[in-house]
């Protein structure tokens, strides 16, 4: 009896205990950093080089793809703009620039598995985090050579149920549209670049009379496309409900948000039935749930389901926009005279009929996300014990409708002696034809299991963890899944808080590689000295002084599928029969694809060393130092196989490329009074270099790409244009790449051999790819409710090709031509112009790539501009069931300031413009 006894009490202890341990747990909650694999780290002691924004940080830009909140506001992360409709334009992401000459993109996980942020709704993001290091990328193995990006969704509190509304109108003003010349000023420069090429021209006076007169706009017209097919402004609405709280067993945080984009196409609603405008819309429901089990259970349930919808014309926007920018103002009228649209035999792509006249596709995407996190907490086992496991399962799926049609086309011409007008017909119109079809179904499965160990004695802190893992992806096509493996072991070790250490090793697989080869290790140590603790540093003002450095191996082996087979295809006609009849012959069989026999995964040895800095509760500084040394970089073979080979050579897993830096960022928060106030920036440069790629054998030096940057644009320099032919004749250089004429570009001999030839190119500035210089600055203040917020992001060591037609290959290929080109192009009556002579049938010399082309892209972008009020408390306190309101008015990417100034520097060439967003709205709580 006295042992049953003994037994109900070390079971009651071993319970309270429990409770109590878990207790702790949640209390440091906001005290630690979860860098996923079951990693958890004090913030405070962590060694690895992270960078995290809050949901407060991200608030001042809302944006349909949740990737474009990310400008500047993470040091390390460069995020760059693009081009593209509302569901295209998501930003492109590298972390600490780039490393590898393959795929760049880092690994992105939400909520411990594979997703894409853009997916997600900017309300339901919590923080969003980068890894940088080889201490917190080490853990993902085969996928985290290119830096890991982790994203938080809003979990649920105990307390009062928060309920937060949010409504935000926005308006988009499209900016650095092209700028074309009219009808008459281009029917000039048509003539003048045939009389350049020596042909006839193609107008004659009296023609030219007819567009600059306009006396007949249906046979000589002047179309000013941008302004007939583009409005001024799109139109978006997005309004967000999230509910908040939980009690003693279940917390919730449950989210319902919509959005949508209506484009700046006109003459979409020029047929009954249906519109063409480039509309966008988006539901997210989530519902993330953490229930207690039992005292010592805890199962976080996330539930998100996505749908969207885009319409456009049928006509692609691609199409769409190359017509607008090509058809010149003076080709063809909007309609033709005599019913239908106008063309020409040469222009048969009529903006408005493209727009209007084709019909209208629509695609729609359905995705469920769906995942379940067990902990259960062991220390009634062993104190400090805990183990869980993660299963999750997530579908996509696209669905796209086609309602085709053609448009009704016609020609007009007029004899001018006479006055006889012409009507053809160049393609009739159809009616409306359906189809359908099932663009992709992408399906993922994520498992896992831990093991946590924590234990502390005296001084010592203990933090370790086992994990297995597995994730596997499969698409509806033949040979396109692919599946990832994980064990990882970590450890971290402090003593007093002062003296710190992480290690951990993992081995990760990827069915990519070739069974038998498909395992690697990826070792990582870190350490830290917090020297705020020290009794020689302890200061009342000094908060934190922390040094820190880190090693290890990550890896990267993300390829294509069955790289490492041999693959066979249809090959010649095999001939097996003779006779006097036409011989019998089958199709053979051939090669396609040598196997890399080798295949293996690229290994990134990465080194930190960083500082944080922490004074006065005010004053914020932190710096990094790194070095990454990437080996085994899938290159091509041919430079080291001979062509007598025969075929394609396979790549080959021996590429080295070199990529360091550093990275500083500073935060000064105060106030005076009532106000309170904020100043912020960063800075990163990476800088890499090509150590093998295994290049061709080249004869001069100054030609070798080995050695220098990725992405370096290879071209022609400059020196001038040749203002007349006896220039031409008196330069004892002769240019190779076509024949020169007055008005072409004058290229500098490398070599000094009197030609100009491949054998002359230079690399011309910096990589087009991704800029070295990364920086933004922001500030803001509030003073009694009343507050202000701006964010300017730029960029350095950045090049740009200006190779846009019309803007700048203007008349070849029958394009249009720009102003800017107009006005400071060579010619005849201008022979002190800037810009290469006017051309029909084109100048190999001119617009290949050299050094006038080729331009410095930094820029600095005002990307958010904030007025804001808040009720004031004591208003609210009149009110039972208000807890907050807020009224605002932003704009984002409101203007930038660069040297190319014709187009936006992230978005150079022909597509749906870069917009400048003004958005108002307002934020309830209750």
């Amino acid at each position: 009896m006295k042992d049953k006894k003994l037994y109900i009490l070390l079971a009651a202890a071993l319970y309270t205990a429990n409770v109590m341990a878990q207790k702790d747990t949640l209390s440091t909650a906001k005290q630690t950093f979860d860098l996923g694999k079951g990693v958890i780290c004090d913030l405070r002691e962590m060694t690895g080089a992270v960078s995290t924004a809050t949901d407060d940080d991200l608030s001042h830009r809302n944006s349909i793809k949740a990737s474009n909140q990310l400008y500047g506001m993470l040091p390390g992360l460069t995020a760059l703009q693009n081009k593209g409709t509302a569901w295209e334009s998501a930003a492109t992401f590298y972390v600490r620039g780039l490393g590898t000459l393959s795929e760049r993109a880092p690994l992105v996980i939400v909520d411990g598995i594979e997703r894409s942020i853009d997916e997600l709704s900017s309300e339901e993001i919590e923080s969003v985090s980068v890894l940088k290091d080889a201490a917190a990328t080490a853990i993902y193995g085969v996928r985290g050579g290119n830096g890991v990006i982790l994203v938080r969704t809003k979990r649920g509190s105990s307390g009062t149920p928060q309920i937060n509304v949010s409504y935000e109108f926005s308006m988009g003003k499209p900016i650095r549209l092209p700028k074309m010349v009219d009808g008459y000023t281009y029917a000039q420069a048509l003539n003048e670049a045939m009389h350049n090429d020596g042909l006839a021209p193609f107008y004659s006076q009296k023609e030219l009379d007819a567009f600059r007169g306009n006396t007949n706009p249906d046979f000589y017209p002047n179309v000013d496309w941008v302004n007939e097919t583009l409005r001024n402004n799109s139109y978006g609405d997005n309004i967000s409900v999230s509910a908040r709280g939980g009690g003693k067993y279940v917390r919730y945080y449950t989210m319902l948000n919509f959005l949508d984009n209506r484009g700046i196409l006109k003459h979409t609603n020029d047929n009954d039935g249906y519109s063409t405008q480039l509309k966008y819309s988006r539901l997210n429901i989530r519902t993330n749930l953490d229930i207690d089990l039992t005292p010592t259970t805890l199962v976080q349930l996330n539930l998100m389901a996505n749908f969207s919808e885009h319409n456009r014309p049928n006509a692609s926007t691609a199409n769409i926009f190359n017509a607008i920018y090509d058809v010149p103002a003076a080709a063809l009228p909007i309609y033709s005279k005599s019913g239908g649209y106008g063309a020409t035999n040469t222009y048969k792509n009529n903006p408005v009929s493209l727009i209007a006249g084709t019909g209208y596709s629509r695609s729609q995407t359905r995705a469920m996300y769906a995942d379940m996190h067990l902990r259960q907490n062991l220390s009634a086992v062993l104190p400090g014990l805990s183990a869980g496991f993660r299963i999750g399962l997530d579908n996509t799926a696209s669905y796209w409708d086609g309602n085709s049609k053609k448009p009704l086309l016609k020609s007009n011409t007029i004899d001018l002696e006479t006055g006889k007008e012409t009507f053809s017909v160049l393609q009739n119109e159809s009616s409306l034809s359906f189809s359908k079809s099932v663009g992709s179904v992408i399906t993922f499965f994520k498992g896992e299991a831990y093991a946590d160990y924590t234990r502390q004695w005296d001084k010592h802190n203990l933090r370790a963890s086992l994990l297995y893992s597995m994730d596997k992806k499969s698409t509806k096509d033949q040979n396109t899944g692919r599946a990832f493996m994980d064990i990882v072991g970590s450890a971290h070790y402090s003593y007093a808080g002062k003296y710190l250490a992480d290690f951990s090793l993992s081995g990760s697989a990827s069915s990519l590689l070739k069974p038998g080869n498909r395992w690697g290790v990826f070792p990582s140590v870190g350490a830290g000295w917090v020297l705020s603790e020290e009794n020689f540093m302890k200061a009342p003002w000094l908060n934190l002084f922390k040094v820190r450095a880190s090693y290890g191996i990550a890896g990267r082996a993300d390829y294509a599928v069955n790289l490492y087979k041999d693959l066979w295809g249809t090959g010649n006609a095999f001939f097996f029969r003779n006779g006097t009849n036409a011989p019998a012959s089958s199709a053979g069989m051939k090669y396609t694809q040598l196997g890399i026999g080798d295949l293996t995964y690229e290994k990134s040895h990465k080194f930190n060393v960083g500082v944080d800095f922490k004074a006065f509760n005010k004053l914020g500084i932190t710096l990094d130092a790194f070095y990454d040394h990437r080996t085994d970089i899938l290159v091509g073979g041919t430079g080291a196989v001979s062509g007598v080979f025969g075929m394609s050579v396979p790549q080959i897993n021996n590429g080295v490329i070199d990529n360091r830096g550093f990275e500083a960022a500073l935060s000064w928060d105060d106030n005076i009074g009532d106000l309170n106030y904020h100043i912020g920036g960063q800075f990163s440069f990476a800088r890499n270099k090509i150590v093998n790629q295994n290049e061709q054998y080249r004869p001069y030096d100054y030609l070798k790409r080995t050695g220098r940057e990725m992405g370096i644009n290879w071209g022609y320099e400059v020196i001038g244009i040749y203002k007349s032919q006896e220039d031409i004749d008196n330069r004892n250089v002769k240019q190779l790449l076509s024949e020169v004429t007055p008005g072409d570009l004058m290229f500098k001999d490398q070599n000094g051999d009197g030609v100009i030839d491949s054998y002359d190119q230079i690399p011309l500035g910096y990589s087009s790819l991704c800029p070295e210089i990364y920086y933004s600055f922001d500030l803001g203040a509030e003073w009694k409710g009343i507050g202000f917020y701006a964010q300017f992001q730029g960029v350095g060591n950045y090049s740009k090709v200006l190779n846009t037609a019309s803007i700048y290959r203007p008349i070849v290929g029958n394009c249009n031509i720009s102003q800017y080109y107009w006005e400071n192009r060579w010619s005849e009556s201008n022979p002190n112009g800037t810009l290469p002579r006017l051309t029909y049938t084109g100048s190999d010399n001119n617009y290949t790539t050299n050094s006038m082309w080729v331009v410095d892209g930094s820029f600095l972008k005002c990307r958010t501009m904030e007025l804001y009020y808040k009720l004031p408390e004591k208003m609210l306190k009149r009110s039972k069931f208000l807890g907050g309101v807020k009224l605002f008015a932003r704009a984002n990417d409101l203007f930038c300031i660069d040297s190319i100034d014709l187009r936006d520097p992230e978005a150079i060439g022909v597509g749906y413009p870069t917009m400048t967003t003004y958005t108002f709205g307002f934020n309830l709580s209750f």
